[in-house]
């Protein structure tokens, strides 16, 4: 079970998808338990029990780094069979005091808060030459029995570590108090999350000088023992066996109770043995003049020993785990902070992509995935053809990667999966299987360019051939941005091989200075298809008009009014008038001088063509932006 921060509403959310049905809970009620049942989306029926401990409404921001000598809450879930069934999660929880800070690693101590359990170091060995380790235990904490059981997390976590060594049953413990070799190891009853967090530790662990040459050794570690040196007593024989834990920095930070369950799971007892009482704890540190006896630590704090295979002293683990690890923002209603597990970003919501056509590239895209801690996201793209194996195509942050399609094969299959920045990975999310179109796409003639400056209209020719020409039609499409606006030319079935013409003169007047982009877009009827882009600026460097119509009689004066008026004064203006437009050569007259204030009155009196009205015009552009909106022509 993974355990996650929510608020009460988020809870509900979870808690509403668990079932497909909800079920009457009769029979299932207990105490003050919330208890749901329903049939879950495999078709199960389950009992869903919560108790007030088990929901936690924190937001996880603070890291490790940030805790002195704070405590954290450690949970490990174990499963209790109520019915053929149905579950009900109980959990066990141990508190575990940060007892260092070893930001030169980025690292964080932590030993548990008082003693988890009661057991021997080391089971005695009546096979060893040594007559004190046949009858009291070995004290090589490397070859020890608690040793073992700390870093292992299977059912069955004893087997021999040397040819005399022998497991803690109850003929080989003290007066046959507290056997633990068919317990599960101590890392079985943790959840996944946490036994992946424990990072390895080289701890240093002095030997005894009658049968182990004294000295020390280096181990790596999970889990351990602290030693003498580690919570602040003499160094044994010398040796410094790590570096001060500064949590233990008076005899009283080394006084330890044991748990009510410790207590309780005992097979010793004693009047002084309860959880209100501090008791002996064992260390990893061997009692150098002896084979046969391990340091602990007395109720008092002080240093203390006692040979190996006694099963009344209390163990407390200690690890350590990375300083970034993240804790809730306050301490639970205990004073313990929680630890809260990185979580895998969500399944990437789709994927999709066109038809894969053999040789072309094909563009794959996702809808995206989330991640629970706002971690920043990649995503892993795969494709596999056919019945064959899914191979990675690459790894991107966009929500896109483009695939060149392989040369053979009949399927095309692509699939995404999710990582987060600590390596986290969702499930994948694929797509559909496509078939690879073999067919040849058309190819337009000439290539992507860029035409530059333009000032009036001009045409661009092309060409479209296909190989499957005989068999299928071609389509084109010719488009043309302008702005924000996307204007289509003609959309026209060509003949491959033919010569095509885009003639701009029609829609030139209304483009707007700039860049444009011609689109030329050919597709078969195989879905194969190819673009052409041509880009080119339109500069506007002046403004010209010119009209004539037909009127009833000759036109004797006329007024001209061009809008907006006036022109920036580093603009340009030229306007000439005709009152005979139709005629072989008309007369131009230029009024320039008179535009939007004075009467022109012709002096020509001949329309031989018939009668009309000509105008024409031209605004030559300075620094400033020039335009006409609207020429008015009075006449009589």
């Amino acid at each position: 079970m993974t355990r996650i921060g929510a608020t009460p509403s988020e809870t509900s959310c979870l808690i509403s998808n668990l079932f497909t049905e909800i079920r009457p809970v009769c029979g299932h009620c207990e105490g003050d338990s919330v208890v749901l049942c329903g049939v879950t989306y495999e078709g199960q029926e389950e009992t869903v029990v919560l108790r007030d401990d088990d929901l936690f409404f924190n937001l996880f921001k603070n890291e490790l780094e940030g805790l002195t000598y704070g405590k954290i809450t450690i949970r490990f879930a174990r499963w209790k069979r109520r019915q053929v069934d149905e579950h009900e999660i109980q959990w066990k929880v141990i508190r575990w005091i940060v007892g260092t800070q070893d930001t030169a690693n980025g690292r964080t101590g932590l030993v548990a808060e008082k003693m988890i359990t009661l057991k021997c170091f080391d089971a005695k060995e009546s096979s060893n030459p040594n007559s004190s380790r046949q009858s009291y235990g070995n004290n090589r904490y490397s070859q020890s029995n608690i040793d073992q059981w700390l870093n292992s997390q299977a059912a069955s976590w004893y087997s021999a570590r040397h040819s005399y060594d022998a497991p803690p049953n109850n003929a080989n413990v003290w007066s046959n108090y507290n056997e633990y070799d068919t317990e599960a190891g101590f890392l079985s009853n943790f959840e996944a999350d946490f036994r992946k967090a424990i990072l390895d530790a080289v701890i240093r662990v002095a030997k005894n000088t009658v049968t182990d040459g004294g000295g020390y050794e280096d181990i790596t570690r999970k889990v351990f023992l602290l030693s003498n040196t580690e919570v602040g007593l003499s160094n044994e024989n010398g040796v410094a066996e790590g570096t001060l834990w500064s949590y233990f920095s008076s005899a009283a930070r080394r006084q330890c109770y044991p748990t009510a369950e410790a207590v309780s799971n005992s097979e010793y007892t004693s009047s002084s043995l309860n959880a209100s009482s501090y008791w002996w704890w064992w260390l990893r540190t061997p009692y150098a003049s002896y084979a046969r006896i391990a340091r602990n630590v007395y109720p008092d704090g002080s240093l203390n020993y006692i040979h190996a295979y006694c099963g009344n002293s209390g163990v407390r683990p200690a690890l350590y785990l990375e300083s970034g690890n993240l804790v809730s923002d306050s301490t639970d209603t205990d004073g313990a902070y929680i630890l809260q597990w990185n979580q895998p970003p969500s399944d990437p919501s789709s994927i999709s992509y066109g038809t894969p056509q053999a040789g072309n590239s094909l563009v794959l895209s996702t809808g995206g995935s989330t991640d629970p801690e706002g971690d920043a996201i990649s995503y892993v793209w795969e494709r596999k053809i056919d019945s064959g194996t899914y191979v990675q195509l690459g790894i991107t942050t966009a929500k896109t990667f483009t695939d060149t399609v392989p040369t053979s094969g009949t399927t095309y299959t692509a699939r995404v999966k999710a990582v987060d920045a600590n390596g986290l990975e969702s499930g994948y999310c694929t797509g559909s299987a496509k078939t690879i179109s073999y067919n040849t796409p058309p190819v337009i003639s000439g290539s992507d360019q860029n035409l530059g400056s333009k000032t009036a209209p001009f045409t661009y020719q092309y060409t479209v051939t296909d190989a499957q020409a005989a068999t299928q039609t071609i389509t084109v499409t010719e488009k043309l941005t302008n702005g924000t606006q996307t204007i289509t030319l003609r959309t026209y079935t060509a003949t491959s091989g033919a010569q095509n013409t885009v003639d701009l003169s029609s829609v030139w007047l209304p483009l707007l200075s700039g860049t444009h982009v011609l689109t030329i877009t050919a597709t078969d009827s195989a879905g194969g298809s190819a673009t052409r882009k041509i880009t080119f600026s339109r500069t506007v460097s002046r403004i010209a008009a010119a009209r004539a119509f037909n009127t009833d009689a000759l036109v004797q004066k006329v007024f001209v009014s061009l809008y907006p008026a006036p022109i920036p004064a580093d603009a340009t203006l030229h306007l000439e008038v005709t009152n005979n437009p139709f005629d072989a050569s008309p007369v131009w007259v230029d009024i320039t001088d008179k535009a939007n204030r004075l009467v022109h009155v012709f002096t020509n009196t001949t329309a031989a063509k018939g009668y009309g009205l000509g105008y024409r015009f031209y605004i030559t552009k300075g620094t400033q932006e020039i335009e006409i909106t609207q020429a008015t022509i009075r006449f009589a």
